[in-house]
């Protein structure tokens, strides 16, 4: 449900050419995502909560003939289950393989679903993933239960007074996000006690290609960015990537301890060479060109830019966060929008000036 990932900084949780773009009639009242067709055999599933705190994965279907391929699952059972609910709407075929872009819950929590209905699915991840999900993501996990009732009871009485987090008064986008956000955490809840991790049963560090009957997917790690284990899944034949949460619109998703900021750059632009037709980011709209991966590369640059020159200075991290500017791509990114620049400097500006000064003091990540 959530990215399960703890990035934010102040929060205790983050929910954070010819081809066809056309939503397809599979989808219910009570669905939140549109099934959309790209080309002949290829769908996406793209998320249609408000923007808020909370995020779900969107997802990328490849039917071949006999057999399909799912990018990503979803944030818990009953997500997962509404979105296999869609696929089987089109397609009877059994699901081949599972391929997770990356680690964080939202993104790998429906594994068990398809691994139960589906028991000779093969799971594809980053070695990462296979060692981060029993270890640190496992007590992420714990704590994230712990601290969501809290939280939830927070924003219902933020709702209540009619303010925001930040205690200003609400405007109508961050009420309907805060109310979004608190039906996936009433739900993530509900399907606590049955999370199950289903850890890869094929790992890849470098590159791995699928030769499916009708065509090829390239399954790549460009390199780090997102997180330490990040993948990319690529049909050449196409012109479609799946980025994961290397590319999440419209307010990127960064951790200040998992993150990889002084490297994302180049791994977008890995991506960009690509030239992809159509990107399926880890969370928002469908993109039909490259502009906004590279405004993300831009504001990346421009983070580890300006702190790498005030560490090398000697200033403490305190200082370097005072130092830095990202006035300007701010608004680019946020516009005049309240719930926008306060999504960005929990999820941008404070994770990503840390994420970068370690970099700047080559310093690991605690996970």
């Amino acid at each position: 449900m959530f990215s399960v990932h703890r990035l934010a900084s102040r929060l205790p949780f983050l929910l954070a050419g010819c081809l066809m773009l056309s939503p397809i009639a599979v989808r219910s009242a009570q669905e939140t995502f549109e099934l959309q067709k790209l080309t002949d055999g290829v769908y996406a599933s793209i998320r249609t909560e408000p923007v808020g705190l909370g995020v779900d994965a969107n997802n990328l279907f490849v039917i071949d003939d006999d057999s399909v391929v799912v990018v990503d699952t979803n944030f818990g059972p009953s997500s997962t289950r509404q979105v296999l609910a869609a696929l089987r709407r089109i397609t009877s075929k059994p699901v081949k393989y599972v391929i997770n872009t990356h680690a964080h819950d939202d993104h790998v929590l429906g594994n068990s679903i398809y691994r139960q209905e589906f028991p000779k699915a093969e799971f594809i991840g980053h070695a990462f993933l296979k060692e981060y999900l029993p270890g640190k993501g496992a007590s992420n996990r714990q704590n994230q239960v712990k601290n969501l009732p809290g939280f939830a009871g927070a924003l219902s009485e933020t709702l209540a007074k009619n303010m925001n987090l930040a205690g200003q008064p609400i405007t109508n986008e961050e009420r309907a996000g805060y109310s979004s956000d608190l039906r996936m955490i009433e739900s993530y809840l509900k399907d606590a006690p049955t999370f199950t991790d289903v850890l890869p049963t094929t790992t890849v560090t470098d590159r791995l290609t699928l030769t499916l009957r009708s065509r090829k997917v390239e399954i790549l790690h460009l390199g780090r960015g997102h997180t330490a284990g990040d993948l990319v899944v690529h049909l050449p034949q196409e012109g479609i990537v799946a980025t994961g949460d290397l590319v999440v619109y419209p307010i990127p998703l960064v951790g200040g301890d998992q993150s990889f900021v002084a490297e994302w750059s180049a791994t977008l632009e890995r991506i960009i060479a690509l030239s992809p037709k159509i990107i399926v980011p880890g969370h928002g709209p469908l993109m039909r060109d490259t502009s906004y991966p590279r405004l993300m590369a831009d504001l990346f640059t421009s983070v580890t830019t300006q702190v790498k020159a005030a560490a090398d200075a000697g200033q403490p991290l305190d200082e370097v966060r005072k130092s830095v500017n990202l006035d300007q791509v701010r608004q680019k990114f946020a516009g005049d929008s309240q719930l926008k620049k306060f999504l960005f400097a929990n999820y941008v500006t404070g994770p990503a000036v840390m994420s970068a000064f370690r970099a700047a003091r080559q310093e690991q990540p605690t996970r």
